[in-house]
């Protein structure tokens, strides 16, 4: 799967997980991104987000419906739902829109710019259309529109799920990031990497759906190693992207992460992308260096 789709997938519609072993006793039963955190007197559930599902995916594994019953809390990156859809809107077409007097074919070139509409119009759209936006906007709305083709959306993905059932029976919604913030994500991009992340989507789209065919049976049967292999290759070429977008923000959702263990007396269920889950500073790793005890469930 291109870099491009794979950083589509992570910031807003992630479908990322990964393949921390538990324990020995535990590492032969595939199970899903599921982990208990240990809290003085709670528990804190770790559960890896795949961020568009299709509703054929639910209800969930049993313990990680159970664990979210028993919990007070719901913890998620950004309360998606709860956000008021002409804001949002508002949020993103401002962050996405070229200066004024420039196009996308400024920015691309003539070259680039011409393999672009060839590209767009060999999958049905028309990229003159979209001249004013910036070339991350325009991957996005290609790669998500694609994604609703085959039925994948957010509606049906696991922070939807969560957050609805978390209003219906009135349960404390906790968000570690704003929307702004996470829109900022692709905002800061260098012009080059966001070039590079409308260039792969265009080049590779048409191949989306069996990726995420691959993708989705391998999550479905607990085969986090093979969804690490595959969403992490293409970050070994962005170095400073995976830092920005995941490591910076493991270590920023730490202080929240220990205050929801040290400070309270009610269980929190935590959805985040699972591939902030992985490696030495993955949510995971960072929780047991700091001293708690951490078990893949």
């Amino acid at each position: 799967m291109t870099f491009a789709i794979r950083l589509m997938l992570l910031l807003i519609a992630a479908l990322i997980s990964q393949p921390l072993m538990a324990e020995n006793d535990e590492a032969s039963t595939p199970a899903p991104s599921f982990w208990k955190a240990e809290g003085e007197n709670n528990t804190v559930w770790l559960f890896g987000s795949v961020h568009v599902l299709t509703e054929d995916h639910y209800p969930l594994a049993d313990n990680v419906e159970q664990a979210f019953e028993e919990s007070a809390y719901l913890v998620v990156e950004t309360d998606v739902i709860n956000v008021d859809p002409q804001v949002q809107q508002q949020l993103m077409i401002s962050a996405g829109m070229l200066p004024d007097g420039t196009t996308l074919e400024d920015v691309l070139g003539e070259e680039r710019y011409a393999r672009a509409r060839t590209l767009a119009q060999e999958n049905g759209y028309n990229l003159d259309q979209m001249e004013m936006l910036r070339p991350w906007l325009i991957a996005l709305v290609l790669s998500i529109t694609e994604l609703e083709r085959m039925g994948y959306t957010a509606d049906h993905g696991v922070e939807s799920y969560f957050l609805n059932r978390a209003g219906d029976e009135r349960k404390s919604i906790v968000q570690l990031e704003t929307l702004q913030f996470q829109i900022s994500l692709f905002d800061d991009m260098d012009q080059e990497t966001e070039t590079a992340f409308l260039m792969q989507t265009l080049e590779e789209i048409q191949d989306l759906e069996s990726q995420m065919k691959t993708l989705m049976e391998a999550w479905e049967s607990g085969e986090l190693d093979k969804l690490e292999e595959t969403m992490l290759a293409d970050f070994a070429d962005y170095p400073e992207v995976y830092e920005r977008i995941v490591t910076e923000r493991n270590h920023n959702w730490m202080n929240d992460l220990k205050r929801f263990l040290d400070d309270s007396d009610k269980d929190h269920f935590v959805v985040v992308g699972a591939l902030h889950m992985v490696g030495d500073e993955g949510v995971v790793n960072l929780l047991r260096d700091a001293g708690y005890t951490v078990s893949r469930q």
